[in-house]
């Protein structure tokens, strides 16, 4: 009976650490573990395997930090003063559908340095120009809407008495009210939404009700759909420093929705402003030393708004 080799016992041993190493290598190239250093192995015997180490952790990327693209810088519109507290300036406004520009005419007012009155004639309406030749004011515009019997539709307020009823433009209207007031020499604009809202209990000194506010109290447009129905606009509002600020457009240039957006946007500082009556309706004339300017109603109306330079 031959017997094995006295060696071959070793060999066995010294394949299996071998075949042990390589497979501690393929698990290492698979992502797998490999046993632990010192760990017993098949046959008894401990071997030292090097213990795979984990990627590096890829270097953090640089934040970037891009500057936010600055809002244009509105120039402010170059005021003609015309009067103590009063100045004007022609305004010019993108024109839909041409490169050419319109222009809208527009007065900055301090109220604290005019005397600022709604004047209503319930039986003979007067156009604009009529209305210049009754009052003898340095400036008259035309005011809210009014129906058919020269009633406001809306409140106004003419020298503390109140004319009119809280004005209804239906469930579906889809502008608010608004309210353009004055106590001595403050002036305000309020919204007064759909309901019967009544700022102060109105007790003015004057004040008139329109529809719609354009521009929120805080420069945010408010006229939020688009009719694409174009009329001559009749607009008062107060910038951020509290001046009045009236605008005219003897055109039927802009829906209520542009006129909104426009305000909004445009360099005159809006902090809010109210669309009074329009249309046919629309008219200004400014009686000064230093401006004669008429852009005259097409029909006659029976509420004014009358601007005079303080005494």
């Amino acid at each position: 009976m031959k017997h094995a080799p006295a060696h071959g016992a070793a060999e066995i041993a010294a394949q299996s650490v071998v075949l042990i190493l390589l497979a501690a290598l393929v698990l290492e190239a698979c992502g797998g573990s490999a046993p632990p250093v010192g760990s017993p192995q098949p046959g008894g015997t401990a071997v030292s395997v090097r213990t795979p180490t984990a990627p590096p952790s890829p270097s953090p990327r640089p934040t970037v930090y891009v500057s936010p693209t600055p809002a244009p810088t509105l120039v402010p519109p170059a005021w003609k003063r015309i009067a103590p507290g009063i100045s004007r300036v022609y305004l010019p406004v993108p024109t839909p559908g041409t490169s050419e520009p319109s222009y809208f005419y527009a007065l900055r007012i301090d109220p604290k340095q005019v005397a600022i009155r709604v004047v209503y004639d319930s039986k003979l309406p007067h156009t604009v120009n009529e209305w210049s030749a009754i009052t003898k004011s340095a400036i008259v515009f035309n005011a809210g809407f009014f129906t058919g019997s020269n009633t406001p539709n809306g409140r106004i307020i003419s020298d503390g008495t109140l004319y009119g009823t809280a004005s209804d433009y239906g469930s579906d209207s889809i502008g608010v009210r608004g309210l353009f007031a004055v106590a001595g020499q403050q002036v305000d604009i309020y919204s007064l939404g759909h309901a019967d809202y009544n700022p102060q209990g109105l007790r003015f000194d004057q004040a008139v009700e329109a529809y719609p506010l354009l521009v929120l109290p805080g420069g945010q447009p408010l006229f939020p759909e688009d009719t694409h129905k174009r009329a001559r606009r009749t607009v008062i509002g107060l910038d951020q420093d509290n001046q009045v600020i009236v605008v005219i457009s003897d055109i039927p240039l802009y829906s209520l929705y542009e006129l909104a957006q426009w305000a909004a946007a445009s360099n005159l500082g809006f902090d809010s402003a109210l669309n009074l009556d329009g249309g046919r309706s629309t008219g200004i004339e400014v009686s000064l030393p230093d401006e004669d300017k008429l852009i005259n109603s097409y029909v006659p109306v029976p509420i004014v708004i009358t601007i005079d330079p303080a005494s």
